[in-house]
């Protein structure tokens, strides 16, 4: 038995937008976001893909996301889980910088192993980092990072995802997991079994749902389906060179 899982990239963020490390810096969606929200909920509704529950991260460019959608579907009342767990990775000392200028002082090879590498840890914040804040009080310090690879994302997503999301997908929930480039990307590592090299080549456009189907271990089952492929193609290899031009 197979269940669904409809994973996607919260609409582009004001820092996104400004092709900017983002990370755990609270930024909001920007406008063009919004537009995508709305996008998202119109393709989901047009597949016959309206979720049972939503799970976002702490962050705003996701909560915000997900109430756009339920909004768009006229569903406010979908329940809507947010855990830190599917926070971004956390970009360290480069959050808030432009990439074009980080890769400019780093260099091709080290600024792609920061990126995309998955054992690449950015330079760690040093000290208290301001983007840790009132709503991660619950969590033990020395739990939130200051400075992730993706393989530390997974780490701390993996449990979560197998327990919470999973539980709710073997009551044959549809259940929808709005969150961030790297968090989407370890997910989908899990589910489908990718090597380290594999992921390197794994780009998430903003805002395009994609639909996976799973069996009762959490295993991938057939291909995944991005619910608009051609755009989302576009917008994948825009990602994969964000730093190497500026508009």
């Amino acid at each position: 038995m197979s269940h669904t899982l409809v994973l996607m990239r919260h609409g582009q963020s004001q820092l996104n937008n400004a092709s900017t490390f983002c990370g755990w810096i609270d930024a909001p969606l920007s406008t063009k976001g919004q537009d995508q929200a709305k996008e998202a909920a119109e393709l989901i509704e047009q597949y016959n893909l309206v979720p049972d529950v939503i799970f976002t991260s702490k962050l705003t460019r996701t909560c915000q996301t997900a109430k756009i959608i339920t909004e768009t579907l006229r569903r406010e009342w979908i329940d809507v889980t947010k855990t830190w767990r599917l926070n971004e990775r956390h970009y360290g000392a480069l959050q808030g910088r432009v990439k074009s200028e980080v890769l400019e002082e780093m260099g091709k090879e080290k600024y792609m192993f920061v990126r995309r590498a998955y054992d690449g840890v950015p330079p760690l914040v040093e000290g208290d980092d301001a983007c840790i804040d009132q709503r991660y009080n619950f969590v033990l310090d020395e739990h939130l990072p200051r400075g992730e690879s993706l393989h530390m994302v997974e780490d701390r997503l993996e449990p979560y995802l197998r327990s919470q999301i999973l539980e709710q997908l073997r009551l044959n929930k549809t259940v929808l997991v709005v969150a961030h480039g790297s968090s989407v990307r370890a997910i989908l590592k899990i589910i489908k079994g990718l090597s380290a090299e594999q992921i390197k080549e794994v780009n998430i456009p903003n805002g395009i749902p994609m639909m996976v189907r799973v069996d009762d271990e959490l295993r991938c089952v057939g291909k995944e389906e991005y619910l608009d492929p051609e755009i989302a193609h576009q917008m994948a290899e825009e990602v994969k060179n964000e730093g190497f031009h500026t508009n």
